[in-house]
């Protein structure tokens, strides 16, 4: 099983389909894909700005009627809600969580003090997380009209289908 982590992002959909997006200074809010047949089948252009990182974009010219939203990675573990920073597949498929709660920073073995200076972590193998979930919230401008919790993993199963290459998408 290969999981793909996109952790924070900023999403909004076009014609349906969901789309990462991003407000670039030189051409202000757009989405954008790197893959080049879904960029052409949209109409999405390749920008100099781009070259590097073999980027297309599109600008979102409605934003007021564009439905968008801010997206989280959160994981439930012994009991408490996690932020879920990354995830390191090469030292032993672990996720790198951090506490939303004192009492969840106890779980971890940190004290009230490590909340207050610092943002403490831990990795954790999948199998001891009880579920994984996307908290969505409202983006500025846009539309906000989706389930504000999206259930990705919970009981030692998917809830999501793996893409065309059988990678978990979260």
């Amino acid at each position: 099983m290969r999981i793909d982590f996109q952790g924070i992002k900023k999403c909004a959909f076009l014609n349906g389909r969901l789309f990462n997006i991003w407000n670039y200074s030189e051409f202000g809010w757009g989405y954008y894909t790197q893959n080049a047949e879904l960029a052409e089948s949209f109409g999405f252009k390749k920008e100099d700005y781009f070259e590097e990182s073999k980027t297309y974009f599109l600008p979102i010219k409605d934003i007021a009627h564009t439905r968008g939203f801010y997206s989280y990675v959160y994981c439930k573990y012994k009991g408490f809600e996690f932020f879920v920073h990354s995830y390191n597949v090469c030292n032993d498929k672990l996720f790198c969580i951090s506490p939303e709660s004192y009492e969840a920073a106890k779980v971890l073995g940190f004290s009230d003090g490590a909340m207050r200076y610092e943002m403490p972590s831990a990795k954790v193998p999948l199998s001891e997380i009880d579920e994984i979930y996307r908290k969505r919230r409202k983006l500025d401008k846009f539309i906000f009209d989706v389930d504000p919790i999206k259930p990705i993993y919970k009981d030692g199963k998917w809830l999501i289908e793996p893409d065309e290459n059988g990678v978990y998408v979260i």
